[in-house]
């Protein structure tokens, strides 16, 4: 059974939040006790994460049961299995934790609360028996050479020759926001790709996400806006988001194309992205989300700012990797729509 009010699991996945610590650690102990051999394999580093990993599977189950997206979870189930497999770790591993956690969790809810927490770890279970790959192949366009070489770059942590790479494209006639489409866009993609498969560490994925920063923000100032002002737009991440290229990329995007854009970057405080809202007197507010884990952020900064503002409310719209699977999550918060970068140049520079 899954809960149908959006209220009611809106208090669910609070009462998971507030558990979590003493869940997470409970998960670690029990483990560790049934499988000695790991303290042995791990030591004492092995229990931390562990615990740590219990920690992140709440923060996605809380956010996935706030969506109403069973399949968000099953998702991350899928590459949490995939990550951990390239790791040496099986996925039955994962089987194992995810059925503590339903569990433990058990002791803390009320039976309709159980009820809609196992449909939802059932879910995670199966997807571990098949987490696929997580290769995929990209769309080919005239960009398809620039994004291999600049994607090389980065992983190899030339950052000079990012920049000449990029500046080739620009000088072949490409514009910025093909550029941010095709090449940073994909190419960090593909970095995440990879650091799941265990093909790169967490040093190079930093690195390819700090050079692809360095880019953007070199290629900026010659960034031309086109002569119609179409209105005033502020685009942040919300607190606990630590992804900020993409919200990065929407907001010059959007610049280019006539929006007067008030870039706030990411992880802040609802209070914040309010008072800046306020002070612009935004037409829109473009909300970034990368992870599941952070959904319940976002919907307090929509509900904080429809309270606040009321009918000077901006228009709100959703976008990141966290909505993939909960369409109906901006119509249940109270925001406006959900858009990639692709569909939000259609909408508001067509």
């Amino acid at each position: 059974m899954i809960l149908d009010s959006f209220s009611d699991r809106f208090g669910l996945a609070r009462k998971i939040a507030s558990v979590k610590p003493r869940v997470a650690q409970a998960i670690s102990d029990e483990f560790f006790a049934k499988h000695p051999e790991w303290i042995d394999r791990y030591g004492e580093r092995g229990r931390q994460l562990c615990t740590a990993d219990a920690c992140f599977h709440m923060e996605f189950l809380a956010g996935a049961i706030e969506s109403g997206s069973p399949e968000s979870f099953a998702d991350y189930a899928r590459w949490t299995a995939r990550m951990l497999g390239a790791r040496g770790i099986a996925s039955h591993t994962l089987v194992e934790n995810l059925a503590q956690l339903e569990k433990h969790l058990s002791e803390a809810l009320l039976p309709e609360e159980q009820g809609s927490v196992s449909a939802f770890l059932a879910l995670g279970r199966g997807s571990c028996a098949d987490p696929g790959s997580a290769i995929s192949q990209p769309a080919s366009s005239e960009l398809d050479l620039t994004r291999h070489v600049f994607l090389t770059a980065v992983l190899g942590g030339q950052r000079q020759n990012a920049l000449n790479i990029v500046e080739e494209a620009l000088h072949a006639g490409h514009t910025q926001v093909e550029i941010y489409l095709n090449v940073f866009a994909k190419s960090l993609h593909r970095v995440g790709e990879l650091w799941e498969m265990n093909k790169i560490s967490v040093a190079q994925e930093h690195m390819a996400t700090s050079i692809t920063q360095f880019v953007i923000a070199a290629i900026y100032p010659r960034m031309v806006s086109t002569g119609s002002r179409r209105g005033t737009m502020v685009v942040t991440g919300v607190a606990g988001e630590l992804h900020q290229v993409g919200s990065n990329l929407v907001a010059d995007t959007m610049e280019a194309n006539g929006w007067a854009v008030r870039f706030l970057g990411t992880n802040l405080p609802s209070a914040s992205v309010l008072a800046a809202v306020e002070e612009s007197s935004a037409d829109v507010l473009g909300i970034s989300t990368t992870i599941v884990a952070n959904l319940p952020a976002a919907a307090e900064l929509v509900r904080a700012v429809r309270s606040k503002l009321n009918g000077r409310a901006p228009r709100i719209i959703l976008g990141g990797g966290a909505y993939r699977f909960a369409p109906q999550f901006a119509r249940e918060v109270g925001a406006t729509e959900i858009f990639d970068l692709r569909e939000a140049l259609a909408v508001f520079c067509g």
